[in-house]
């Protein structure tokens, strides 16, 4: 019996990867011949780029770059090959996350900008990379990823038709843009992917305090305005929505410079690394998140195992600290849902030794039903 074991992104007080070990100790506790294969986990705070070196390799870039809040920082991306093609890997949570957003002021965010993430392209343009690829996850900041335009070289101009300076909001007061420069940085053979994060939860973090309903208002309004007269000047087809956190996604400002939008970060890596092959060999599929509830039920990664496994008729198993919300809602997703009865509070050590035991429940509930 082959089990392949693949759990999500857990929070600081156990990582993924232990996670996957606990599960792992109780499968071959209670079957010592099954075959057992670990997918490639990671709670690196490069996310998706660490995700793909360590299933398929790369080297990672250093630079130097400014972060959302205009706070210089080293950043990095990664270089690796697909399809035959030297591909630079990029995370926006290093320049734009949430965590960058804690304890900052109302006032800091209203004015945080993106460029970071234009830089991290640039350098990879200016090193001859022309394949681009931008991992889109939570986000504070609120610029509409005009700020990243900039930096790629974007002319942004207020309704007095001045330059509106690096280091701002620029959609606070951008009144029109020239991309005259971006295109000829990137020129026809650069091609950008981006790849959505998707999470269906508003309240991204309780230690951020978030723009009020006006700022958020005002921003919002002019990102419609300036997407209307992009789409005149350059036969553009990008329309943000209000009240949709259009700004936030940042991906609107790619797809103003030709970039193709994925929905799925999830789904891109694992074609691109072999991962969905691996799943579809299993007997049994075992995967495992903080808790069962919507906003877990959304993340790319869950989603994505369950469906993968589902077309090819794969039990598939989801362990769990808590399960918040109705069994029933999640009936056609998973075969079976196992919950810990764990909190956050929990050591490691007592989380590890209750995953592993439910593991080895689990096992032995298979083989009696064998």
């Amino acid at each position: 019996m082959k089990f392949i074991i693949a759990p999500g992104k857990y929070g600081n007080h156990i990582s993924s990867k232990k996670i996957g070990q606990a599960i792992y100790s109780g499968i071959s506790r209670a079957l010592p011949s099954a075959e057992i294969v670990t997918m490639p986990v990671t709670d690196s705070k490069y996310g998706m780029p660490a995700l793909v070196e360590h299933t398929i390799g790369g080297k990672w870039v250093k630079l130097s770059l400014f972060d959302a809040f205009w706070e210089e920082k080293t950043g990095q991306y990664l270089v690796t090959s697909i399809d035959s093609q030297n591909t630079a890997i990029i995370d926006s949570e290093q320049v734009v996350g949430v965590d960058l957003a804690k304890n900052k002021s109302r006032n800091q965010l209203f004015h945080a900008t993106s460029y970071g993430m234009g830089e991290l392209v640039v350098d990879a343009v200016t090193s001859g990379l022309r394949n681009i690829v931008i991992c889109l996850g939570k986000t504070a900041v609120a610029d509409g990823g005009l700020g990243a335009l900039q930096a790629l070289g974007a002319k942004i101009y207020d309704d007095d038709g001045q330059l509106v300076p690096e280091g701002e909001n620029p959609l606070i007061s951008a009144d029109r843009i020239d991309l005259e420069d971006v295109f000829e940085l990137l020129g026809s053979r650069t091609k950008i992917t981006v790849l959505l994060n998707y999470s269906s939860s508003y309240k991204l973090c309780d230690e951020v305090e978030y723009l009020n309903e006006a700022q958020e208002g005002f921003l919002e309004d002019n990102l419609v305005y300036i997407s209307e007269k992009m789409n005149q000047k350059y036969n553009l087809d990008v329309h943000p929505m209000p009240h949709s956190d259009s700004i936030k996604t940042l991906a609107g400002a790619f797809a103003m410079i030709n970039a193709r939008i994925l929905r799925s970060s999830f789904e891109w890596v694992s074609k691109v690394t072999g991962m969905d092959s691996i799943i579809r060999t299993a007997d049994i599929l075992i995967t495992a998140t903080d808790k069962i509830s919507g906003e877990s039920m959304h993340d790319d990664i869950l989603y994505h195992l369950s469906r993968t496994a589902g077309d090819e008729k794969i039990p598939t198993f989801v362990l769990c600290n808590n399960f918040v919300d109705n069994f029933q809602n999640y009936e056609q997703m998973f075969t079976g849902i196992f919950s810990t009865q764990m909190t956050e509070y929990d050591d490691e050590i007592t989380i590890f030794e209750n995953y592993e035991s439910v593991a080895n429940q689990l096992t032995r509930t298979l083989l009696a039903l064998k």
